[in-house]
């Protein structure tokens, strides 16, 4: 049976017939900017300072790609692509030309084993650095994120960064997707024109999730449930 699911950031809300956000509708579908014509810049203005706030950037910093991470830093699951551990090491062969500065997440509970692979890779990689704070000044200031699928990467849409995502997610689409794409056409995604943040953002936040208070909110609620065998 589906259950409510909460995605991304209050007020932004899903209902699906799973709890796998890989497995989200949306996921499938293809976003086509063309498509969005109005809407978007008001949607930006009003929600970037929002997602962002007035934390600063990072400064004083070389060149480098931010890395959120979240659990299970030796496992490989089933939707990602390789574990996070493996994940840093592909980075740093992938573009051997910037730092790597990674996050451990807040809520997660990490094992002395996982600490001391990544105090390893600190020793034997010296452009690798795993931080301590807040993850918002280094989204800020660095030149693109990888991840495996944090939601992160979408407040760094907000922030007009692009992404590498090393597992699935429902908000794969303008990001270079490994599991989608291989690890090469993945990277090399971010050397092209960076895609249209406000049209995607809109279209992924605004369009295909309930925002709560929305006027149209308890409608939309009414027909998601009915959907899925559950008219209220």
């Amino acid at each position: 049976m589906p259950e409510p699911a909460q995605d991304l950031c209050d007020p932004f809300w899903k209902i699906e017939a799973t709890n796998d956000r890989w497995d989200y509708e949306i996921a499938d579908q293809t976003f086509d900017p063309a498509a969005i014509t109005s809407g978007f810049n008001g949607f930006m203005g009003h929600w970037k300072p929002r997602f962002l706030g007035e934390t600063p950037a990072a400064t004083g910093l070389d060149p480098f790609i931010f890395v959120p991470l979240q659990g299970k830093l030796t496992e490989k699951r089933h939707f990602q692509a390789m574990s996070p551990i493996e994940m840093l090491r592909a980075t740093l062969r992938t573009d051997p030309g910037r730092k790597v500065i990674a996050t451990l997440h807040p809520r997660e509970n990490y094992g002395a084993p996982e600490l001391a692979v990544l105090d390893d890779l600190a020793a034997a990689e010296p452009r690798f650095t795993l931080a301590e704070g807040d993850s918002l000044p280094f989204v800020k200031a660095c030149d693109y994120i990888v991840t495996q699928n944090s939601s992160v990467a979408v407040t760094g849409f907000f922030a007009g960064k692009q992404a590498v995502l090393f597992a699935r997610i429902d908000f794969h689409h303008i990001a270079g997707s490994v599991p989608r794409d291989g690890i090469e056409a993945a990277f090399a995604c971010m050397h092209q024109p960076a895609p249209d943040f406000a049209r995607y953002l809109y279209w992924l936040l605004e369009l295909n999730a309930i925002r709560i208070w929305d006027p149209a909110a308890q409608d939309r609620i009414r027909a998601r449930l009915s959907r899925f065998g559950r008219p209220i």
